[in-house]
């Protein structure tokens, strides 16, 4: 199993950009391979939040998290762009 804290470090901010954007993709692509040729390295970690605290759903379309506290109990979400809903059955999240 792959040690995640392996990853580069990405500051905020650096002198050069071309650099930055290297670093990030780096990061990123640890876990998510861009040409779907293999798996991925270890489990995509989703956001946590709690009904309350759900981002708009508009500011987040096709967004994926993880609901802490909906009525049925944890589950996964996606944001249809108008509300956050279940993905078992796309009941909009209560």
């Amino acid at each position: 199993m792959p040690d995640i804290k392996q990853r580069p470090d990405v500051p905020l901010e650096h002198a050069n950009e071309k650099e930055h954007r290297r670093r990030i993709a780096m990061r990123a692509n640890k876990g998510l391979p861009v040409d779907g040729s293999k798996p991925m390295e270890y489990p995509l970690r989703l956001m946590s939040y709690t009904v309350a605290d759900l981002p708009t759903a508009s500011d987040w379309d096709s967004g994926l998290v993880y609901v802490l506290n909906e009525s049925g109990g944890a589950t996964l979400a996606f944001s249809d762009g108008t509300n956050w809903r279940r993905v078992q059955d796309r009941a909009i999240v209560s």
